[in-house]
């Protein structure tokens, strides 16, 4: 037994595995600190955390221990697990708004968001379209272009209707880092993102004016984004607080549990403004080394999809890593003025089930991939020597 769990754990990559538990400890800790200052008990939200934190670990655990037999399957787990997405997504859309934010199904104390699932699902369909039968990515793109355009456009749609713009930009992210990572030329791609993130800039700052004059939830967090200071008493106030909480951290913090802006200042200083309140009690250092252990983590696995000459194997690794990255980058964007809020966590620390879940599943890919290729290397290597 015990030399059986060995075997299956000697290609685990611990690197990656110990960050993980390492993010969740410190997690923990920052959501009872910044949970101090809401209404309800701070160990009532650490409790549940650690629940969904446990859920977590088993579901990597769990995938971990698959044989190479699912990825073969790849097409049928894809399937349903994006038909699934799309239902929950739609269902969502009928149940009441939380903060003012559509996208939620609630069922009593339980809240589920189902566009975190749906993430992992588009990491799972692309990954199979693009490798599908004997044929290159770029000749499956070619071929089967009507299906890719049905399914990301349905996605984006729903999501448009919600809005939900953090999710747009992610999973818009985790599909153009996909197909540039296949082999398809696909140059265009970057140009027509950056292209499109331009014209984004100068034609949301056109039409402030009307957004002015919208009530529109999605469309007022805008204004956030574009002039936080002329609508500091309405929309601009979360900004305007999460820059304080950073400016009051320095460089290294007014210490743990000290945070002024936790205290009625930041809206949900737990889930989506975190990192300011990290930042105001423990300083500009301890948000970089957060940074810069998730960059070793996106790192482990893009190493890994390079390694390997299986297409599938790739871009699983490169999905995954992608929705690591921009869940950083569309957050950390939010809490510093970047970007427009979005809502959008931070991987592993704030508080949410469903983003801890889904994270969960999509680790436990990256996780069970790697262990594959190692394996894979390894036989190869004995067949050489």
């Amino acid at each position: 037994m015990l030399k059986a769990i060995q075997q299956k754990m000697k290609y685990f990559d611990w690197w990656i595995a110990l960050i993980i538990l390492s993010l969740m400890a410190f997690g923990g800790v920052m959501v009872f600190s910044a949970s101090a200052g809401m209404a309800g008990s701070p160990t009532t939200y650490l409790m549940k955390q650690v629940i969904f934190y446990a859920l977590a670990i088993a579901i990597i655990l769990v995938i971990y221990q698959l044989n190479s037999k699912w990825i073969r399957m790849l097409g049928i787990v894809s399937y349903i697990a994006m038909m699934i997405s799309f239902i929950l997504m739609l269902v969502a859309f009928f149940f009441p708004p939380i903060n003012g934010a559509k996208g939620w199904i609630t069922l009593g104390s339980i809240s589920i968001q189902p566009v975190e699932f749906y993430k992992v699902s588009l990491i799972l369909w692309f990954t199979f379209a693009l490798t599908r039968g004997n044929r290159t990515a770029s000749n499956n793109l070619k071929k089967h272009w009507i299906a890719f355009f049905i399914i990301y456009a349905t996605g984006t749609g729903i999501l448009a209707l919600y809005p939900d713009n953090g999710g747009i930009i992610i999973t818009m992210g985790i599909v153009v880092m996909m197909v540039l990572s296949s082999g398809v030329r696909s140059i265009w791609a970057v140009s027509t993102m950056a292209l499109s993130l331009g014209i984004w800039q100068l034609g949301v700052r056109a039409i402030e004016p009307v957004i002015a004059q919208s009530n529109n939830y999605g469309l007022q967090r805008f204004l956030a984004y574009l002039n936080p200071w002329k609508y500091a008493q309405t929309t601009g106030n979360q900004l305007i607080n999460s820059y304080y909480a950073i400016s009051n951290g320095g460089l290294f913090g007014r210490g743990i549990g000290n945070s002024i802006q936790k205290s009625g200042n930041l809206p949900e200083p737990n889930t989506d403004f975190i990192m300011a309140v990290v930042s105001e009690e423990l300083g500009a250092i301890s948000v970089g080394l957060i940074i810069v252990a998730l960059l070793v983590v996106i790192w482990r696995m893009v190493y890994y999809a390079f390694q390997t000459n299986y297409l599938r194997y790739r871009l699983l690794l490169i999905g995954v890593s992608a929705y690591l990255f921009f869940q950083i980058i569309v957050n950390l964007g939010g809490v510093g003025g970047a970007l427009p809020i979005t809502g959008v966590t931070f991987p592993l620390i704030s508080v949410g089930g469903s983003s801890i879940l889904s994270l969960g599943i999509a680790l436990g890919i990256a996780l069970n991939v790697i262990a594959h290729i190692k394996k894979e290397t390894e036989f190869k290597n004995r067949e050489r020597s």
